[in-house]
């Protein structure tokens, strides 16, 4: 297991400023946000090309791209193929980039695996986005979040079901997850097994009140911390990842906000430090 930066965590600055410093901070690899000013899907030849040179020549590796594709207004008609159409744009910047993975959303606010008929819509469309992902060579993932189809693990394991593609798998966010379920742990990377492709970590506190929130989830509230500072159990999940063989990329995807660069970057380095303790600890 390796500690990837998530490019949301400098999400205002230019991928020029932020690839250097991630690289001097000691990341190898990076999850890139698929919008300006780090990666423009309208455009993907000419994006990912400028993108690529200035990760490879800050020495680091493009692990995955983190798209907003996978919730289209519909699954079906000209929604569902325009939608389509955006995986295609980001599975060509994906093979520019040698990123051989693409982060989906699983679904609008709203969709639920309890509707039979929208999940069988649904899992039909990303069935067709993996099958264009593969043919490329570049495998699909659907992130665990409170909003869409993937709510739960449970849920998660129930659309992946319904889908059936090999290509296919899952992103486990832990703070995605904890907002979304009150917990997260060894059950859920077990649950997945062989289907977890990609890890986001980040940490949260719950709140008894929205004073101060930064994440709303069902009349629940939560404020962003830096790791280990929340109550976000990062420590049992890297641990059982490390106990069921998990061989990829964790991402440190803190959504903190920082008032200048420096804060941002002191704040890099601090995620990175964490993250790299508890990869190590997991395993002694």
């Amino acid at each position: 297991m390796q500690p990837a930066l998530h490019t949301l965590m400098f999400g205002s600055y230019g991928l020029d400023q932020v690839a250097p410093i991630a690289r001097e901070i000691g990341y190898q690899g990076v999850a890139l946000m698929c919008r300006l000013p780090h990666l423009d899907l309208e455009h993907p030849e000419m994006s990912a090309a400028k993108a690529f040179h200035i990760v490879r020549d800050s020495g680091l590796t493009v692990v995955g791209l983190a798209s907003g594709l996978g919730r289209p207004n519909s699954f079906l008609g000209e929604d569902g193929a325009q939608e389509l159409d955006g995986v295609r744009r980001a599975v060509e910047a994906a093979n520019i980039l040698e990123a051989g993975l693409l982060r989906l959303w699983a679904g609008p606010e709203g969709a639920s695996v309890a509707d039979g008929e929208g999940l069988a819509h649904a899992a039909s469309w990303y069935a067709d986005a993996a099958e264009i992902a593969s043919a490329a060579d570049v495998r699909v993932t659907i992130e665990v979040h409170s909003i869409g189809f993937a709510s739960t693990a449970q849920n998660t394991c129930r659309l992946l079901d319904a889908i059936n593609h090999p290509n296919l798998g899952v992103a486990l966010d832990t703070g995605n997850m904890h907002a979304s379920t009150g917990v997260v742990g060894s059950t859920d990377v077990q649950m997945f097994g062989e289907r977890l492709f990609d890890v986001h970590v980040k940490d949260m506190r719950d709140l008894s009140s929205p004073e101060g929130h930064t994440l709303e989830v069902d009349g629940r509230y939560f404020v962003h911390l830096p790791m280990s500072e929340g109550d976000v159990r990062n420590d049992d999940v890297v641990v059982a990842l490390s106990e069921a063989g998990y061989r990829g990329w964790i991402a440190n995807e803190s959504e903190c906000t920082w008032d200048t660069w420096e804060r941002s970057v002191v704040a890099a380095r601090h995620e990175f430090a964490a993250l790299q303790n508890l990869i190590h600890r997991s395993r002694l």
